[in-house]
């Protein structure tokens, strides 16, 4: 194998940390913020109440939700949503961050704000903080699981091109380094990568394409609705302190992100630990609600 080879293989590894299931933006040329043609992202509803918005990350489903909302069911509208280009929700044309954000916006815009709350994984959560950027009435609070916003791929703007034809000319073995080692142990994460390769090759193409230099931090400045960031045991490793994840993940601040801990549980969290995901997501609802 030589050497550059050996290089993206090492990086097509990293890819199982939470930090790049985000990856980053337009790589050789930026695309248009809108496609030319929106798109409308398939949602499940059910339940009355106030309203949780569920958004899975890179190669998911939205129906992956289920274990948490039903947990929710008794006092609460739940929304699971396809990420663009997964499940049943069409990938916007051309693709870009910005044109994810603008068709969720348009789930989110059918809910009350004041009683509407976003929860989203990986990638999900870069496309939320986006939304929320743009539109920060939208929501009155957003549950960010797993969610890096910066990127950590070391690919210098001088290797993308490589890489991405090294992705061309490798993606089955991308996909398998990518998604077997996000799993809690080897057989979840052979499940995973069975979800993953429903995906269209395009569409995982795309996001890497659209999300290899991501910065969503100055989303975080201005954020209007209120956060919270839930960790899992494979994004704050038990041998680490908070500040030192928190500036690998991009959060320029810690002291100032509110964090939940869920340590026994891989990437997969809501089949890993449900009831603690659902309880958490709930009180986080019920506190925002509540008079101050």
């Amino acid at each position: 194998m030589r050497p550059r080879t050996r290089r993206f293989a090492r990086i097509a590894l990293l890819l199982a940390i939470p930090a790049v299931a985000l990856l980053a933006r337009a790589l050789l040329a930026p695309p248009p913020l809108i496609a030319d043609t929106p798109v409308t992202l398939e949602t499940t509803e059910f339940g009355h109440g106030p309203t949780i918005v569920f958004l899975h990350g890179l190669g998911g489903a939205r129906m992956g939700w289920m274990p948490v909302a039903r947990p929710l069911l008794a006092g609460h509208r739940i929304v699971l949503v396809d990420l663009p280009g997964h499940g049943e929700s069409p990938l916007p044309d051309p693709f870009s961050i910005e044109a994810a954000a603008a068709a969720l916006d348009a789930v989110l815009a059918r809910f009350a704000p004041d009683s509407t709350f976003l929860v989203a994984q990986g990638v999900g959560g870069i496309i939320a903080l986006k939304d929320v950027q743009a539109h920060p009435g939208r929501v009155k609070g957003l549950v960010l699981v797993d969610v890096a916003v910066k990127s950590t791929l070391p690919v210098t703007d001088q290797e993308k091109p490589q890489f991405l034809s090294f992705i061309d000319q490798n993606y089955d073995a991308f996909l398998k380094m990518m998604f077997v080692r996000m799993g809690r142990d080897s057989a979840q994460g052979v499940a995973l990568h069975a979800q993953a390769a429903q995906v269209p090759p395009a569409t995982i193409k795309a996001y890497v394409r659209a999300l290899l230099s991501v910065d969503a931090s100055s989303a975080l400045k201005e954020l209007e609705p209120r956060l919270v960031l839930i960790a899992t045991g494979r994004f704050w490793p038990a041998d680490k302190d908070w500040p030192t994840v928190a500036k690998l993940m991009g959060y320029d601040d810690p002291g100032a992100i509110a964090v939940e801990r869920i340590v026994s549980s891989g990437l997969v969290v809501a089949k890993d630990q449900p009831d603690s995901l659902a309880a958490l997501v709930s009180r986080f609802a019920a506190t925002t609600l509540s008079p101050r």
